[in-house]
């Protein structure tokens, strides 16, 4: 052999070593068509019940079926924030994120940062949920609703409904009002304003009329930036009413006997499961979605544990008949509640999330911690 000949030689053969390096280090990426999901998943999730709840009724039995690790991190109402932030950094950490807001994930859909549902499984979602729980990025999950919460101790007589809850020389007490997701904040003043329940979801948002609204209560307001925190500004008598989440109330203030819970003019807060887009595991993120959505007994154990709606149909007959009247889709809540405005929400966030952030951090307020 010349060597000319010789050299091409190498120079092939070196190539094809190369080549197949690559075709090596394909094979072995979690996401490969032909692997098997690989974990650790890592899931971004709401933290104390919710946490603890999805852990015992999903991931524990998950893992043992399938051998796929799971792993969470808390992040309650972090989750567009922390999901830009890893994006800006090129390094996205996260998996999945579970049951976050209807106006987060529209959000995030629109800035491009989620994974669209494979076409494959979202015909398998739609079978088993029903096509009004499936979304283009991932199925309703879960929900629950913001509620009015009064400590009766403080407050004799308990607003039943947001007009009453805003009117302040009636109801002269503290409020604890959420400092994140302001598009509750709104829907709770678009009611007191007089817009219909069942007007809500498809009523322009007046962004300059809803905060004129919530100026009425701001020297009575105490916010809450966590969902830990909504508990314990009425606990420690930081705030005497507010409005909270369903879950906290039903799994931690009701049990203590001394609280009032009013449906009436409450908002459905929807959750949603999504997986990011650049998800170190997709493969293995689409598999422990599917398969959250397709057992039903799970479904009820959580709804049960975690005080959330249970979305399948089949999994109501798992929830004892009397607790299903603290989910948001029971039969006694049909007309109680209203549904935010996701879509006008996305479409004016500046201007609503400028706002809100004035609103929060004005004189007048009180930050729970």
């Amino acid at each position: 052999m010349t060597p000319q000949r010789q050299k091409r030689a190498v120079a092939t053969s070196a190539a094809l070593v190369t080549a197949a390096m690559l075709a090596l280090a394909g094979c072995s990426s979690s996401d490969d068509p032909g692997s098997a999901p690989q974990g650790p998943i890592v899931v971004a999730n709401w933290g104390g019940l919710a946490s603890k709840s999805y852990q015992t009724a999903y991931l524990d039995p998950y893992t043992k079926d399938t051998g796929i690790e799971v792993q969470q991190v808390d992040a309650p109402g972090l989750f567009v924030a922390r999901t830009k932030a890893q994006a800006a950094a090129n390094r996205t950490e996260w998996d999945v994120l579970e049951s976050i807001t209807d106006s987060d994930a529209a959000f995030l859909a629109d800035a491009g940062l989620l994974e669209p549902l494979p076409a494959d499984l979202k015909a398998r979602l739609i079978g088993q949920l029903g096509e009004e729980n499936v979304t283009d990025y991932g199925y309703h999950s879960g929900g629950t609703a913001m509620l009015i919460i009064c400590n009766t101790e403080r407050v004799k007589v308990c607003p039943q409904s947001m007009e009453e809850f805003f009117d302040v020389e009636k109801f002269p007490q503290k409020r604890a009002i959420i400092g994140f997701n302001p598009i509750y904040p709104i829907t709770a003043a678009q009611l007191a304003l007089g817009v219909p329940r069942d007007k809500t979801s498809t009523t322009p948002i007046d962004v300059d009329a809803v905060f004129a609204k919530l100026e009425e209560i701001r020297p009575l307001s105490v916010i809450w930036s966590t969902v830990d925190q909504g508990t314990q500004v009425l606990e420690q008598g930081e705030a005497d009413m507010g409005i909270l989440y369903a879950t906290r109330i039903y799994g931690e203030l009701l049990p203590t006997g001394n609280y009032e819970v009013v449906w009436a003019d409450g908002a459905q807060a929807q959750g949603t499961t999504v997986v990011l887009k650049h998800a170190p595991h997709m493969k293995a993120a689409w598999n422990l979605v599917e398969w959250n959505a397709t057992h039903p007994k799970e479904q009820a154990q959580f709804s049960v544990l975690a005080q959330k709606t249970a979305i399948d149909p089949a999994s109501l007959e798992f929830v004892p008949a009397d607790q299903r009247e603290r989910f948001a889709n029971a039969p006694e809540h049909d007309g109680e509640l209203a549904v935010p405005n996701a879509v006008d929400y996305n479409a004016k966030f500046d201007k609503i999330n400028q706002r809100f952030q004035e609103f929060i951090s004005g004189p007048g307020n009180s930050i729970g911690g």
